[in-house]
């Protein structure tokens, strides 16, 4: 077969622009530091990488949610812990008062006392976390608890706290927000006011309004003691209801550490899919840079000089 002049200079265009091709793809590579810049450089790569991108995207999420989660619970166990130092308070005053030698004048003066103790009960049920009420229930935007001020009864989300054979009331039990935490896996972010007080005429705030009125009205030593009694059992249901908490937290900080693993793992497994080797990449950018400058150092001489170079 002759091989002309034409096929030789169009042999050697096709394996020029090649060549660029080639340098232009290294280029791209180290200016982007990518491996994969198109579907077609490696599609089982693109595929891993989109399933790693999901994965990673997951796991950073339910991450989130794990802090959010966290957030509320460190928020509820300060509540819950003040709530146990206001008994804890209380119990020690009712003990005091309930002194034979203590004066009508001193009872009045506990009482004053007991009265803001039962007061800042209120105002730790109604805590909240940015503008949302952790212990409100499904309620998480109005205030849950409230006292009337004319019969003094305390109210949960309109419900009197002090009625527990009101069956509305002890469904309020059951509503515990939830937050996913991962793929099926939810945990309870809060609790409902009705265990933070408890219900009926021994809820904390009952409790405490009875003292107050006691020693208001100089009630006799044996009444006053039977209060700390009741002070003592609603402080074994807080620090309860505490320890809950904390087992909650334990639980979060363990999914948060295998979470903080997977994303270790899984940008790990996407960068060695997408990224380059840089000091692979420089050699191989090297070798094109080389073998398109010596292209067109002897495109010269496989290229015919013109008439008009000949006539010269």
């Amino acid at each position: 077969m002759r091989v002309t002049n034409s096929m030789i200079t169009k042999n050697y265009l096709t394996n020029l622009n090649a060549n660029m091709t080639t340098l232009s793809k290294y280029q791209t590579q180290m200016a982007s530091g990518k491996r994969i810049t198109t579907i077609s450089d490696d599609p089982v790569g693109v595929l891993r990488s989109m399933q790693y991108r999901v994965n990673l995207y997951r796991s950073e999420q339910y991450q989130k949610n794990v802090d959010t989660a966290k957030s509320w619970l460190t928020q509820a166990e300060t509540s819950v812990m003040e709530l146990n130092s206001v008994i804890t308070s209380a119990y020690e005053s009712s003990i005091q008062a309930s002194s034979a030698y203590i004066t009508d004048q001193d009872k009045a003066a506990v009482a004053e006392m007991i009265g803001q103790l039962r007061d800042q009960v209120v105002t730790l049920a109604n805590s909240q976390i940015g503008d949302k009420y952790i212990f409100g229930g499904y309620n998480t935007l109005q205030q849950p608890f409230k006292v009337d001020q004319t019969t003094g009864v305390l109210s949960y989300n309109g419900l009197d706290l002090s009625d527990d054979s009101n069956p509305a009331l002890l469904a309020q039990n059951d509503q515990n927000l939830q937050l996913e935490i991962g793929f099926g896996l939810k945990t309870d972010v809060s609790m409902p006011g009705t265990k933070l007080l408890g219900t009926g005429d021994d809820n904390i705030y009952a409790v405490l309004d009875g003292l107050y009125k006691a020693l208001k009205n100089g009630g006799s030593p044996q009444e006053i003691a039977g209060y700390s009694s009741k002070l003592q059992n609603a402080q074994s249901d807080v620090l309860s209801l505490a320890a809950e908490i904390g087992g909650r937290s334990n639980r979060l900080d363990l999914v948060n550490k295998r979470y903080d693993d997977d994303i270790l793992n899984y940008t790990e497994m996407k960068s060695n899919v997408e990224d380059v080797d840089a000091a692979e990449i420089i050699m191989q950018y090297k070798m094109a840079e080389f073998t398109y400058l010596a292209a067109l150092k002897t495109g010269n001489s496989i290229i015919q000089p013109s008439l008009v170079d000949y006539l010269n």
